[in-house]
């Protein structure tokens, strides 16, 4: 078994903006070599703030960021040398080429004169962007905009990529290059820690999530770990006829013996749907169309399936809409 060491550590990190907004409070948690790790939240619990400072770019209230051992407000040169950061924004140069603007970069970062060319074209090949290297940035594409970016934040050699929203408002296409970039590094031996509100992403790349809510962790495990933890191995779904106002997810939950994930809200006294946390899956299903016959109510319609990365979001973090 590889021994993992670990190359972010977030200790007790806490960062209070002007104004007094707490964007994090007490945050700690550590992001180990190899790993690619998805930081998860709604809007506004801190994912953008704990980015900021893990690459420098702020400075915390309190509490010790480290990166390969190193603090980060201590070593700014040192550390901005291993990392690689796609913003949200992708703060490309427009009247500058691809070309232009992987050299810049790599000049920026002290890529060794006699290696910037080839590194450069390098890069421009695994964008998929070789056709478009003499064309000015301002002409592409925002799929385009963010592969540049992506290859741009490995242009230096980084050892850690840090990126936020990667496929942001981006096609298919792009998105499917993009993911495909992201593991091949993982295959590499960097590390990827990566912001998204794409739970899908989320699922399909991330060896572990990392959930923050209100600047605080609220969750952290693996996708298929906090599944079973949240929500369970299956959910049901059903549709009731019969279930009344005040008939809601504590009240369902004793007439199926189960964990209620939650109600639909009274519609004009139609059916409401609930969903139902499940570890048998095939096995609770009839005995849930069972415990609500015995209970007067019509089941008008049953299913059951998988839980999604996006139901254990909700589950954690609550379905309020968030600003």
């Amino acid at each position: 078994m590889i021994q993992l060491t670990s190359i972010v550590e977030v200790s007790n990190l806490t960062h209070i903006y002007k104004g007094g907004l707490k964007a994090l409070d007490n945050l700690s948690f550590s992001v180990e070599k190899g790993e690619i790790i998805g930081l998860l939240g709604p809007n506004g619990a801190g994912k953008s703030t704990a980015v900021k400072l893990i690459t420098g770019i702020l400075k915390p209230t309190s509490g010790s960021v480290k990166v390969s051992g190193h603090e980060v407000s201590d070593n700014l040169d040192t550390i901005r040398k291993l990392i690689g950061f796609m913003p949200q924004e992708t703060a490309l140069y427009n009247d500058l080429t691809a070309y232009e603007s992987l050299e810049y970069h790599a000049e920026l970062y002290g890529v060794p004169k006699e290696q910037v060319g080839d590194r450069t074209i390098k890069m421009l090949e695994l964008a998929g962007l070789m056709h478009r290297k003499d064309d000015l940035v301002k002409t592409y594409s925002g799929g385009m905009k963010r592969r540049l970016a992506l290859v741009r934040s490995i242009l230096h050699d980084s050892e850690l990529l840090i990126l936020d929203e990667m496929s942001l408002g981006v096609d298919v296409q792009s998105r499917n290059l993009i993911w495909n970039q992201v593991r091949k590094m993982k295959d590499e031996g960097r590390t990827v820690l990566f912001c998204t509100n794409y739970m899908d992403e989320a699922e399909a790349l991330a060896d572990r999530v990392i959930v923050i809510d209100n600047g605080r962790l609220v969750a952290t495990g693996t996708p298929s770990d906090l599944k079973r933890q949240y929500v369970g191995n299956y959910l049901i779904e059903v549709l009731i006829e019969g279930l009344g106002a005040n008939q809601g997810s504590e009240w369902l939950a004793e007439k199926v013996k189960l964990d209620v994930e939650k109600v639909s809200d009274p519609l004009n006294g139609g059916p409401r749907t609930a969903w139902i946390r499940s570890l048998e899956g095939h096995t609770d299903l009839p005995l849930v169309i069972s415990r609500l016959s015995d209970s007067g109510l019509i089941v008008k319609q049953a299913s059951m399936r998988e839980p999604s990365l996006g139901d254990v979001f909700l589950a954690i973090t609550g379905s309020m809409l968030r600003d």
